[in-house]
């Protein structure tokens, strides 16, 4: 082949191909201009609407202009194959063009899917919004019965009734996606937090139901409490300095308050089936009885030291005496009390043994030390007695 020929075929190949190329060029650029108003065009409607503040709230991604890239970028894809297949260079796209022939036959699954969350999205709003509203009559009903700042109960309830009323369309729109793998885990995790709602609701309600019948039981008692004079016993028992200024029948509706709601939560927890942690606090519970019978029967022995010390020292005369009796008394009863608490039984034994041992030597000695010289006239006495008599 001389030059003239190839120069010629070249020529013919340029001029049969560049009908084809003037079109691709001129359809990749008006495609081009489309996606670019089609992006500007999505971008400006959803930035009105606000969508994404009223689904997401604010956010450090611009949600709109991801989106509206999402849409140029498929498009462009689209006008890209487009033009390559004008030039004649389809079977190097077959596997571009089979993946978006499903991305675009999914979309209208992401769209269905989309739809359903956003209308359980809007169905839960409305129905939270509307318990939002009761909140205001609950408000005024728990302020008078006693109960302040309960705008964060009603908050708590809002939650999760709409958590209650939007995972079941959750689950549906992921079921629209049709996607096993990814969807059946997350659809399995969905239906066991929407299972386990009516335990919680059920657990709810019944600390509830503590806490407020404690708060009435526990006015109650201390009404009658402080109507009976049990607030006079403070001095009697010596528990002023312990006290302070807190009343004796506010400390007893407290503790009688304190273990409703501690029954309250176990049984909640119960309900839950939290065993490991409802055997916890059943431990706690008793040991927390265990420290207030302690308690009890530390003040009893005090006020029983007490009398007795008074009883035996009316006239001054005999402190010491009455001071090692109360002394005794007391640790008697620190004995009794620190073995009901379960503190180291062993070692309370053996202090108490030991320290009744040393009172006893310590009252030997002060009798023995301190009548030796009575006793020694005494038996001098005696001894002058029988010399008489020989």
């Amino acid at each position: 082949m001389n030059m003239p020929d190839y120069v010629e075929r070249l020529i013919h190949t340029i001029s049969d191909s560049l009908p084809g190329v003037v079109g691709a060029v001129i359809v990749l650029i008006i495609g081009w201009l489309f996606a670019i108003l089609i992006r500007k065009i999505v971008h400006s409607l959803m930035k009105k609407t606000e969508w994404d503040e009223r689904l997401l709230g604010n956010t450090i991604v611009d949600t709109n202009k991801f989106i509206a890239n999402l849409v140029y970028y498929v498009l462009m894809l689209i006008i890209l194959l487009i033009v390559l297949e004008m030039l004649g260079v389809s079977y190097v796209l077959d596997p571009i063009r089979n993946m978006l022939n499903e991305f675009l036959g999914f979309i209208p699954n992401i769209l269905a899917g989309m739809a359903i969350v956003f209308i359980g999205y809007i169905i839960a709003k409305f129905i939270s919004n509307l318990v939002k509203m009761a909140g205001s009559f609950f408000d005024r009903l728990a302020n008078n019965m006693g109960f302040k700042e309960t705008d964060k109960l009603v908050h708590f309830i809002q939650q999760v009734v709409f958590i209650v009323i939007f995972i079941p369309f959750i689950i549906q729109g992921l079921n629209a996606l049709h996607l096993e793998a990814i969807t059946n885990p997350a659809n399995n995790v969905l239906h066991q937090m929407l299972d386990s709602v009516p335990n919680i609701i059920g657990a709810i309600l019944i600390i509830s139901i503590f806490v407020v019948g404690g708060r009435f039981i526990t006015s109650f008692v201390k009404d009658l409490l402080a109507n009976v004079g049990i607030d006079k016993l403070v001095e009697k028992l010596q528990l002023k300095s312990v006290l302070g200024k807190q009343k004796l029948s506010s400390i007893v509706a407290n503790i009688i308050f304190y273990f409703m709601v501690f029954f309250g939560v176990i049984s909640g927890v119960e309900m839950l089936g939290l065993d490991r942690l409802a055997e916890v606090l059943h431990t706690i519970l008793n040991l927390s009885g265990n420290v207030l019978f302690g308690l009890i029967i530390l003040v009893m022995g005090n006020f029983l030291g007490s009398i007795i010390f008074k009883s035996m020292n009316g006239s001054g005369e005999n402190s010491f005496v009455a001071g090692i009796a109360r002394v005794a008394i007391v640790g008697l009863f620190l004995a009794i009390a620190l073995r009901t608490m379960g503190i180291a039984n062993s070692i309370v034994e053996l202090a108490f043994g030991l320290t009744l041992g040393a009172i006893a030597v310590a009252v030997a000695l002060s009798y023995g030390l301190g009548g030796r010289e009575a006793a020694g006239k005494h038996m001098e006495q005696i001894l002058k007695r029988l010399q008489s008599k020989k």
